[in-house]
């Protein structure tokens, strides 16, 4: 695997735990919380599938 390719799979992995952080938050009634992580997870999910995305420019 490729250095990129490490880094997609680790984004794309705190993406998947920055929305389980997020769907606690709601247990506890945490909006704030629940959509920070829900633009952290977002933002995570985003960058992960851009770098491994063929053509994609750094």
């Amino acid at each position: 695997m490729q250095v990129l390719d490490v880094l997609a799979v680790l984004l794309v992995l705190g993406a998947a735990a920055a929305f389980t952080f997020g769907a606690l938050a709601l247990t506890r009634s945490n909006d704030v919380e629940a959509l920070y992580f829900l633009v952290i997870g977002a933002v995570a999910l985003r960058a992960g599938v851009q770098i491994v995305r063929p053509g994609a420019s750094l």
